[in-house]
């Protein structure tokens, strides 16, 4: 293409140039500190399984820690809008689903992107979760709109553990039959789990057989 020739696009990492448009190099990819897959579920993890508590869910996926340059490049996307960022998390999270889905452990039969409070929507004027995971769902399952939330909350990130939880109940609404579906709820990252495993359990009183959550990041404990 003569715009790649004139504008060749570079490394967002080692400033390398890279082909097709990619942000970040098939090299610096490789090194990118994702979770591994060698247990598939990071439930299964002791270190995970101490910081969340998903109750509701039966499996965890998620691309990394919340620190470091994911950190960066999420929160300046998410908090000001550094619309540049999206292109580099789309990647990162589509990598990594890629090789998830490799696995084959679990195929969703509808996928939940965690929905934003009105109030939050209309300052932030975007879910930064559907912008970032749409290319790495889509042609896997049916994204539906059917979770909403119906409880204004106050943002959970001034809240511990305890309040996380007790500002989190009953804040969503499932309209749809999901008897014996296999669900995915998404979201941008996961601290306490309180907000994922709440989203869950509607999801399971709607009659989901099961409920996975995936993550762009979990929050190690050093970020609490």
């Amino acid at each position: 293409m003569v715009m790649d020739w004139l504008f060749p696009s570079q490394c967002v990492c080692c400033q390398n140039f890279t082909s097709n448009r990619a942000k970040i190099c098939e090299f610096c990819l490789a090194d990118f500190p994702f979770f591994i897959f060698d247990q598939h579920n990071l439930l299964l993890r002791p270190d995970v399984a101490r910081l969340v508590n998903l109750p509701h869910c039966e499996g965890l996926v998620a691309c990394g820690w919340y620190q470091g340059a994911l950190k960066v490049w999420l929160s300046e996307y998410k908090f000001h809008q550094r619309s540049h960022h999206k292109a580099v998390l789309q990647q990162l999270i589509t990598y990594q689903m890629q090789r998830f889905w490799l696995t084959g452990n679990f195929l969703p039969d509808v996928c939940f992107i965690m929905p934003l409070s009105n109030r939050r929507y209309f300052w932030r004027g975007f879910n930064q979760v559907t912008q970032t995971w749409m290319p790495a769902l889509q042609g896997i399952s049916p994204i539906s709109s059917a979770l909403t939330r119906i409880k204004s909350t106050k943002p959970q990130s001034i809240l511990n553990r305890k309040q996380r939880r007790s500002n989190i109940k009953g804040a969503f609404s499932v309209k749809l039959d999901l008897q014996g579906k296999k669900v995915v709820i998404v979201d941008d990252v996961i601290t306490t789990g309180s907000t994922m495993d709440e989203a869950a359990q509607a999801c399971l009183e709607a009659g989901a057989a099961k409920v996975w959550a995936f993550a762009t990041a979990l929050t190690p404990l050093l970020g609490k």
